[in-house]
């Protein structure tokens, strides 16, 4: 009867996230390449399988919840998936574990391992094509670099400019190597601000420099002809409205302006409620109106002064008392208690992915910007 109870509820689930009818139509999904069950993580959610037995070795069995929903939302008419990656594997990394440890180099990653990490990853994204029938059309090899990552909270790998650089050279040797045809999606940053800001404190304790990534990456010629031309970031840290909602934004929008004329495009890759509008927080679950229109809000600057072309929110069911949810459950501390509960926050995304469709055009409006009221924005879809 659990099982039962259960597959209708995660079908329902696949309905709301994927389908425009009876949902919000999402057009793009993320799939966590996991790093290996780690035992110290505190969070059993945030700990997730990896395929990999031992060096070209995989068990394919593995992260099978994970490859539902992929399917899930394949068969409900997604058709961009993006492959990402929070830490190596724990073998090879320099502690053994998938988050790090202070002071223990500027990455996890153990010196020389690029080869290996690479091949892994094409290994899986080759394996997805030819046996699942699943194509990504990105690959995200290196998520928040900008951050220690020395909790025990979830997975999480720091890694300085060169370390960076270093993975995606050796990354895209290895697709061209076993001819797949997904594109490298280069760094996630973690904040607005490290675009174009060096992140001093821990450029200064690993002597190796962090950040100000419009620079240091994509001015070089070695690296921003590998990778997909966009930028992929995510909007935490630059949502209070009083001081950092517009112009966080605009500063960007500024520096990064040249690329954007260039051809380059903005996604907004992940996001949840860190701070808040005010500074009260994430702490919280609100299913309301109000946290709702919060995150409409910074939806809203992201489109309008960044011109994303994509926006991603960072986890789409969460068991937390936070705003990390658009669909909640509590089943994590119960599991006999099998339940989904939507949010407002679902809808509110809704109503832009259900009528922004991808190749939509957005085109000008004026008066509906107070971000203390009425905010508009418009667009003209394929048809």
């Amino acid at each position: 009867m659990f099982r039962r109870i259960y597959l209708l509820l995660i079908v329902r689930v696949a309905d709301l996230l994927f389908s425009v009818d009876k949902g919000i139509g999402l057009s793009a999904w993320r799939f966590n390449i996991g790093g290996g069950i780690n035992d110290h993580i505190n969070h059993s959610w945030r700990t997730v399988e990896t395929f990999e037995v031992e060096q070209g070795v995989y068990d394919w069995s593995r992260q099978e919840e994970e490859r539902w929903f992929l399917q899930a939302a394949k068969e409900r008419g997604v058709d961009q998936f993006i492959a990402f990656v929070n830490s190596p594997p724990g073998r090879m990394t320099r502690n053994g574990r998938t988050h790090c440890s202070d002071g223990l180099g500027s990455t996890n990653l153990k010196d020389g391992f690029e080869s290996q990490y690479v091949t892994y990853l094409v290994d899986i994204l080759k394996h997805f094509r030819d046996e699942w029938g699943i194509t990504f059309d990105h690959i995200s090899s290196v998520n928040e670099p900008q951050w220690e990552w020395n909790n025990s909270n979830q997975e999480g790998n720091r890694a300085s400019n060169q370390d960076i650089k270093s993975i995606v050279n050796a990354l895209y040797e290895e697709i061209n190597k076993q001819e797949i045809e997904t594109v490298i999606s280069l760094v996630e940053s973690g904040d607005l601000r490290s675009w174009y800001e060096q992140r001093n404190n821990i450029t200064s304790k690993y002597n190796e420099k962090y950040g100000d990534y419009l620079t240091d990456l994509f001015n070089d010629d070695n690296i921003k002809d590998k990778v997909a031309k966009h930028f992929s970031g995510h909007s935490y840290w630059s949502d209070r409205v009083s001081s950092q909602l517009i112009q966080h934004r605009q500063s960007l929008y500024s520096r990064m302006s040249p690329y954007l004329n260039d051809g380059w495009k903005y996604w907004v890759t992940e996001y949840c409620i860190l701070d808040g509008p005010d500074g009260d927080s994430g702490r919280g679950r609100d299913l309301t109106i109000k946290t709702a229109l919060d995150v409409a809000r910074v939806i809203h600057y992201d489109l309008t002064i960044l011109n994303a072309s994509a926006w991603q929110w960072w986890t789409a069911v969460s068991p937390e008392d936070y705003k990390d949810g658009l669909i909640y459950t509590d089943f994590k501390d119960n599991p006999a208690f099998q339940n989904i509960i939507e949010s407002k926050t679902l809808w509110a995304l809704g109503n832009y992915s259900r009528f922004i469709r991808p190749s939509s055009v957005r085109i000008n409006l004026t008066y509906a910007n107070d971000r203390y009221g009425l905010l508009g924005s418009a667009y003209l879809n394929a048809d």
